[in-house]
């Protein structure tokens, strides 16, 4: 999954719930962007599991939603919702990076 395409998913997607360390996110859910197939949903997954911080991210393949659980400490809250939201924040910047990735 290339940077692009992770932005792109990212952006694809819409929280559900989020309290500090767990997040629900619909995949693919807002209006203006093409739902991502479960291939790329998985890539965009896998590159959460591996960031540091990030404890666990389930998948709901039926419901298109998943849950990341991950430590507040490490990733600020409002980093999440910045990123999805395509805000450019220190914190949307911060969670970007841990992607390998700043905008």
């Amino acid at each position: 999954m290339t940077d692009e395409e992770l932005l792109a998913g990212l952006a694809a997607c819409r929280i559900a719930h989020h309290i500090p360390g767990r997040l629900r996110v619909k995949l693919g859910a807002t209006s203006s962007q093409a739902m991502p197939g479960l291939a790329e949903a998985a890539a965009l997954l896998d590159r959460l599991r591996a960031i540091q911080g990030v404890k666990a991210v389930t998948v709901n393949k039926l419901a298109r939603s998943s849950t990341v659980e991950y430590d507040p400490a490490i990733l600020a809250p409002e980093g999440w919702e910045d990123v999805m939201q395509g805000r450019q924040t220190g914190a949307a910047e911060e969670l970007l990076a841990r992607f390998g990735k700043t905008r």
